[in-house]
C-alpha cells in the first residue's frame, strides 16, 4: 500500500510540473522548444518503478492465497486481482508519460509570425 500510495504521489507531483509548464507556455502565446524538466521524467520513472514492484508483490500475494486455501481468500482474491488490474494500469500511464511526456504546444503558434 505504501509503495502504491509513494508511486502515485510521484506521478501527481510530475503532472503538476508538466501542468505548470504548460501553463507558462500557453500564456507566452508563444511555441519553443522548451524541454521537459528532468525532474518529471526522473519522477515519472519512479513511479513507473514502485507501481511495478507494487504488482509483483500483489502478483505473489496472489499465488500464495491460491496455494494456502482459506475462508479469508474468498474476499481477498478479487480484491487483489482488482487492486493489480489497477497498479498495472496505473504504471502503463506512469511509463508512457516517461517515455512521451504530454505536448504543451496546443493553441500556441512559432515566435515572430503573427496568427492572423
Amino acid at each position: 500500500m505504501t509503495t502504491f500510495g509513494a508511486a502515485l504521489l510521484a506521478f501527481t507531483v510530475a503532472e503538476g510540473m508538466l501542468d505548470d509548464r504548460k501553463t507558462r507556455l500557453v500564456e507566452s502565446r508563444c511555441r519553443s522548444e522548451a524541454p521537459v524538466p528532468a525532474a518529471v521524467s526522473a519522477l515519472n520513472g519512479l513511479a513507473a518503478g514502485l507501481l511495478l514492484a507494487s504488482t509483483i508483490s500483489l502478483v505473489f500475494l496472489l499465488v500464495l492465497l491460491f496455494r494456502y486455501r482459506s475462508t479469508r481468500g474468498a474476499v481477498a482474491v478479487p480484491i487483489t486481482t482488482v487492486a493489480v488490474l489497477i497498479s498495472t494500469l496505473f504504471m502503463l500511464g506512469a511509463g508512457y508519460e516517461t517515455v512521451r511526456p504530454a505536448s504543451a504546444s496546443a493553441g500556441s503558434h512559432p515566435c515572430g509570425f503573427s496568427s492572423r
